[in-house]
């Protein structure tokens, strides 16, 4: 298996980036809950529906115990916990949640495993694929 990349011109200004060109991965399109399902159902013993009345359940699961402040760990794939995103304040006595609060989001950190001397993580997630330059498109 392989994602694609190409490359894309930094726009930023300072000397660390500034001009210099980076990959970008291509997205090779979008597989959604129902897709998932029917591929799940294609390799188990399990019916498509239940897949989905499963896959559905854990999402909702996971947004009840995160909006509790958890962290949840799905092992082999990896963690999720809600963060705050706020602007910053001059003392901790001028933070105000109304005002500095601007959203909460959702982090995710794929399972991983740490090897040799140098401490190097592997994520499960990525292990084994190989990155390769997008196409290009036939005139």
């Amino acid at each position: 298996m392989a994602i694609y990349i190409k490359l894309r011109q930094s726009k930023f200004k300072d000397e660390q980036r500034g001009g210099k060109w980076f990959a970008q991965t291509v997205s090779q399109g979008e597989v959604h809950t129902k897709e998932i399902a029917r591929i799940i159902e294609e390799n188990s013993t399990f019916k498509r529906g239940e897949v989905k009345g499963m896959i559905d359940e854990i999402v909702e699961t996971m947004t009840k115990l995160m909006q509790q402040g958890q962290t949840v760990v799905l092992d082999g794939f990896g963690r999720f916990k809600l963060t705050a995103v706020s602007t910053g304040a001059g003392s901790p006595e001028d933070f105000d949640l109304k005002k500095n609060i601007t959203g909460v989001k959702c982090n995710f950190m794929a399972s991983g495993q740490r090897e040799g001397l140098e401490h190097k993580v592997t994520k499960s997630l990525s292990e084994g694929t190989e990155v390769k330059w997008m196409p290009k498109k036939k005139k």
